[in-house]
This record gives structure tokens, C-alpha cells and sequence, in this order.
């Protein structure tokens, strides 16, 4: 980080860096005829693209609420707020049963393509269940 990076900035060319990676990844994938490895090089590419789409909605939040702390933009209306905490609460227990569905699968099969790529889901569930729970315990709580 060079001095009078700001962050906006930082995250810009981060957004330009996967975006790149995209059409890099997606090249690369109609080179590779293993099937196992393309299904890798996909799984980059769709992360890449998650990636940069994470990076524009930080900078839409950034450019429209301003606060000093992303945490700091609350939901205004207390009904609206207890529907959406239900409703992640709900996603909370079914990212537990996609977790335990996919481990059986893990479990019974022998491929090893397939056990890596589906500990791929089972971590990125654990990390989606992390965060969800972090949504519902930073953004939904009763502010004092």
C-alpha cells in the first residue's frame, strides 16, 4: 500500500484485480481438458466473481451511508428488522444441513476430485454460517 492509498481506492483495484482474474480463469478453463481441473479452475473463476462483486457493493455502501464503520448503518424500522433476524436465523439451520448433507457425500464417495471439491462447499458453508451469525449479532441487536 502505497502512502495516500485510501481505501476506496485500495478496494477499487482490488475490484479491477478479480475482475481481471475472471477472464483469465476463463481462458484457462477452455485450454484444460481434465475435466477434475477445469472444475477447479471454475470454482476460482465464480470466487473471483464473488470477489469483485463484494468489492462494488463495499464501495456502493461506502458512497451511500458514509459511516465511519460499516456496522454503524442500521435498519431503521424494528418489525422489518425482527423479519430479516427470523429469516437469517432460518438460513443459519439450513447452512447446518447442507454442511451435514454434503459431508455424507464427502463420507461415501471415493473420487478424490469430488471430496475436494466438496470440502470446498463445506468450507465455504462454515464461513457463510460464521457470517451469517455475525449479521444476526451485529446488525440485529437492540441498540442500548
Amino acid at each position: 500500500m502505497k502512502a495516500g492509498d485510501s481505501v476506496v481506492d485500495l478496494i477499487k483495484k482490488q475490484k479491477r484485480s478479480e475482475e481481471a482474474m475472471v477472464e483469465v480463469v476463463e481462458s484457462l478453463e477452455k485450454k484444460v481438458h481434465n475435466e477434475a481441473a477445469r472444475l477447479l479452475l471454475s470454482e476460482l473463476r465464480f470466487d473471483s466473481t464473488k470477489h469483485a462483486h463484494i468489492c462494488e457493493q463495499i464501495l456502493k455502501a461506502l458512497d451511500k451511508t458514509k459511516p465511519d464503520m460499516l456496522w454503524d448503518a442500521r435498519i431503521d424500522s424494528y418489525v422489518d428488522m425482527q423479519v430479516v433476524k427470523g429469516e437469517l436465523e432460518k438460513h443459519v439451520k439450513l447452512e447446518e444441513s447442507m454442511m451435514k448433507d454434503v459431508e455424507k457425500i464427502i463420507a461415501t464417495t471415493k473420487d478424490e476430485a469430488i471430496k475436494l471439491l466438496l470440502s470446498h462447499i463445506v468450507e465455504d458453508e462454515k464461513k457463510h454460517h460464521k457470517n451469517v451469525q455475525l449479521v444476526v449479532q451485529k446488525s440485529y441487536a437492540l441498540a442500548p
